[in-house]
This record gives C-alpha cells, sequence and structure tokens, in this order.
C-alpha cells in the first residue's frame, strides 16, 4: 500500500510542478533537483515505475501508447547501477533522435546486447541488441527518458576507464558495477540466440580457460543453514574464499584451484555484498594457499588491489 501512496505522491508532485513549469517543460534533471527527489524514487520496485509512466499517469503526456512503452519504462530502472563511461555512453546512443543505432565494432555489439539482457531478465527474452534498439527508438517518449536517465548516470559517473586484466576483449570494466546478466553477456556465455539459467557460484569457461567466480558476502537471504561460506577481503591485495560445498583436492574444480600455477586456469572474481547489490569486476586473482575439502577454503592474492571504499565494504567477516 506505501508503494501506491508514493507513486501517488510523486505523481501529485509531478502535476504540482508542470502546474509552475509549464507541462511542454518539464525534466527528469530538474523535477529532481527541484523537489529533492531521488532516481530511485522514480525508479522503484513494484509495478508503477518509471520517468514516461508517471508522466502518462500524471496527464503531461499526450502522444499515443507505445506497446512497448509501459514495460521499457518501467524496467529503465534496472539501468541505475551503471556507473561506466562506456556503458552510459551506448545508452545515449541508443537515446539519439534520428537513424537507428547500429553497433560498428565486436566491444560496441557486446555493450548493447548487455543492456538489451539487463532489460530483458528472463532466459526465455532471446534476442540481438539491435532489435532491443530499435523497440527502445520505436517510441520518442522512451527514447527521450532512455537519454535523460543517461544523463543523470553521467553525472555521477567518476569511474576511471581500465579495462578488467584478462578480460580487455570485453568491456568490462574493471571495479565497475555489473549484474550477472550483464557479465555473462560480456564473455559470451548468454548470447543473442541462446540464455542459459545461471545459478552457480562458479563459471569456468573452458574456451578462454578462465573461471569466474561470483562472491556474495552477505549469506543471510536466501540460503538454507547448511551453505556457510564464508568470503571476504583480507586486505586490498588479499581475499579469502571458500569453494563450493561439492569441491575438494580430488575434484575436477579442486584440481582446477590447486593446479592452477601450471595449468595455464586464470581466475576473475566478481563480489557484492548483498543479494540485492551488483558485482564490482575485481579482477583476476591468482593461487596463494588453498586448505580443507568439500568446501575448499581458497586464499587468493589480488593482481589489482582493491581501492579503499571497496576494501572497506568487503573486508567485513559476516556472520551468517
Amino acid at each position: 500500500a506505501s508503494v501506491q501512496q508514493n507513486w501517488r505522491r510523486l505523481r501529485t508532485e509531478l502535476q504540482a510542478f508542470a502546474a509552475l513549469r509549464g507541462r511542454n517543460n518539464i525534466s527528469l534533471a530538474a523535477f529532481l533537483h527541484e523537489q529533492s527527489i531521488d532516481l530511485e524514487d522514480i525508479y522503484r520496485d513494484g509495478a508503477r515505475s518509471g520517468w514516461t509512466n508517471l508522466k502518462r499517469d500524471a496527464g503531461l503526456l499526450t502522444s499515443p501508447i507505445d506497446p512497448n512503452e509501459e514495460y521499457l519504462s518501467r524496467r529503465f530502472g534496472d539501468f541505475q547501477h551503471v556507473d561506466d563511461f562506456d556503458r552510459i555512453n551506448t545508452l545515449l546512443k541508443v537515446a539519439e533522435s534520428g537513424a537507428c543505432y547500429s553497433p560498428h565494432t565486436e566491444r560496441e555489439r557486446l555493450l548493447l546486447q548487455m543492456l538489451a539482457y539487463q532489460i530483458d531478465a528472463q532466459h526465455h527474452q532471446i534476442g540481438t541488441g539491435e532489435e532491443f534498439a530499435a523497440r527502445v527508438q520505436s517510441s520518442p517518449d522512451v527514447r527521450a527518458e532512455l537519454g535523460e536517465l543517461a544523463g543523470q548516470l553521467l553525472a555521477k559517473c567518476s569511474m576511471p576507464r581500465r579495462p578488467t586484466p584478462g578480460l580487455e576483449d570485453t568491456p568490462i570494466c574493471l571495479h565497475a558495477s555489473y549484474t550477472a546478466r550483464e557479465i555473462l553477456t560480456a564473455v559470451g556465455w548468454l548470447r543473442p540466440d541462446r540464455r542459459v539459467p545461471f545459478q552457480a557460484g562458479v563459471l569456468p569457461l573452458h574456451d578462454r580457460k578462465t573461471e569466474l567466480l561470483f562472491v556474495t558476502l552477505d549469506k543471510s537471504e536466501g540460503y538454507h543453514d547448511r551453505i556457510a561460506y564464508r568470503d571476504y577481503a583480507i586486505s586490498a591485495e588479499r581475499f579469502h574464499w571458500q569453494s563450493q560445498n561439492a569441491a575438494g583436492p580430488d575434484t575436477a574444480g579442486g584440481r582446477r584451484y590447486l593446479e592452477s600455477p601450471t595449468n595455464g586456469w586464470k581466475f576473475q572474481l566478481f563480489v557484492r555484498s548483498k543479494k540485492a547489490d551488483p558485482y564490482r569486476a575485481c579482477g583476476p586473482v591468482s593461487l596463494e594457499s588453498a586448505e580443507g575439502n568439500r568446501p575448499m577454503t581458497v586464499y587468493w592474492r589480488m593482481t589489482t588491489p582493491l581501492s579503499l571504499r571497496l576494501l572497506q565494504e568487503f573486508s567485513v567477516l559476516r556472520e551468517h
């Protein structure tokens, strides 16, 4: 009920703002700034969400409703974590009026595909990034909203443009925020013609001999008691990690870790504080030592030290 009340309050505030400003002179940036509203208030969990949807509800849009409008406006909330220039720049290109955006390089194609699969979150929603861009561009209101949202993200963006060592052929930026969908799309695991469900905490990519390690520090939500991993940063250069419960020195996975100084396998660490957060790309890690069996405790050395902010966030030993 409170979610609906909040939406009604926002709608009333926007109507009052429009009466003051003139209905044709309403921008997302001005509304947020002058009403002291956060982006999260516009893009919230729940059925009603999104800037175009709010303007439509407030009676400020008289244009015909595009079939994709309600869905896309609501789903754009899943871009709020985007904090690197390349993804924001891709949003701005898709939002440009005029010709439909078409990527020219493999990197641009991957960036667009990442955006598409971030919005279309379900496994059955396969399709190309170009098809996604065309859907956005079919609605002038939605396209304008994406441009305004990208502008807000750009204003907050301070992420240096650093490729992730070992993943230089992907658009993944070191220490930037990504959902699992974006990461899996960036490395080619999710493709325009193939979306495979993925739930595990590790993903070995045999074609590139690289294993992705997905770590959630706070395990209090959505886990049953017999899963009791302990993962945390020991220092800016060292990370304490527990393997899946099935991994031991005698298993293929366990041997991959133990023999990694000589077997050619590389490991990429992605860490988030809790389940609702995006992951941070922490870059490659190498084996320092390991102990135990099913699960194994592995001490990883990080190629690139964590920033002070990430170290503070990831170094707390969380109790189950």
